[in-house]
């Protein structure tokens, strides 16, 4: 009986490996313009490790299907060119936005009359990090942030506070700025974590486009964090107590 299951099972992945080669989402293609095919779930979806990594299906000597680690591109984007993805971040650009990505950010900007070239437009930033302590994540945007609000006179009004995005738990930080035109609005940093990802999503909320609400809908509509399982490292103190150290 475990061996007929064992066989059920074997035939079941071999399958779904089969049916995801012949989909055409899972086809990536590098700066080298080499094609990988990327294994998928029966939705179409990549299938993930807790890293964000991926899986290429490939075929060893003896013909066999094999899979082995595939490192994420900075970003995959659709032939339409309107649906972004990169690690840990899903990105279906909506009507009136364009999209302004870099590197591991997924990022639009809002055009119209929210596009002003000679002030700050209305724009969305989210990026993961694996890697850092959510605090220093904080501190490092918290540094310039209270230096600006401090040394510049058209920007103040610093706040830092506790809010909720994607129903997640999120540290905030935000600032005013009045433009040189009399139109200001507001930098928000919102700080949330889902599974080994910390997530940095940062706005500019223009006072004639967006309040602050508004913009966090938009951005739960346009956005998916995704949630691949794991737990963000509890990271050790930078520097040791002075009841921890001992004298020699």
């Amino acid at each position: 009986m475990k061996k007929s299951i064992a066989v059920i099972s074997v035939l079941i992945l071999v399958l779904s490996i089969a049916f995801t080669a012949c989909s055409k989402k899972n086809v990536i293609y590098d700066d080298n313009g080499e094609k990988h095919i990327i294994l998928t779930d029966k939705h179409g979806e990549f299938v993930q490790d807790e890293f964000g990594g991926l899986f290429e299906v490939v075929t060893d000597a003896l013909g066999e299907t094999q899979t082995k680690g595939f490192i994420f591109p900075d970003r995959v984007t659709n032939k339409r060119g309107n649906k972004l993805e990169n690690s840990f971040i899903k990105l279906a650009i909506p009507r009136g936005w364009n999209n302004f990505s870099a590197n591991n950010k997924l990022s639009i900007q809002h055009n119209g009359e929210c596009l002003d070239m000679q002030e700050a437009r209305c724009q969305v930033e989210i990026k993961w990090n694996v890697m850092s302590a959510s605090d220093d994540l904080y501190k490092e945007y918290l540094g310039p942030a209270r230096w600006l609000a401090e040394s510049q006179f058209n920007i103040g009004d610093l706040k830092e506070y506790e809010s909720e995005i994607f129903g997640l738990p999120a540290r905030v930080i935000s600032y005013r700025t009045d433009g040189s035109s009399g139109e200001g609005g507001t930098f928000y940093y919102y700080l949330v974590e889902r599974g080994l990802a910390a997530f940095e999503i940062e706005f500019f909320a223009n006072d004639r486009c967006f309040t602050e609400e508004e913009i966090k809908e938009a951005i739960e509509k346009a956005y998916v964090l995704k949630d691949l399982g794991g737990v963000r490292p509890t990271l050790p103190p930078t520097e040791a107590s002075s009841e921890d150290s001992t004298a020699e």
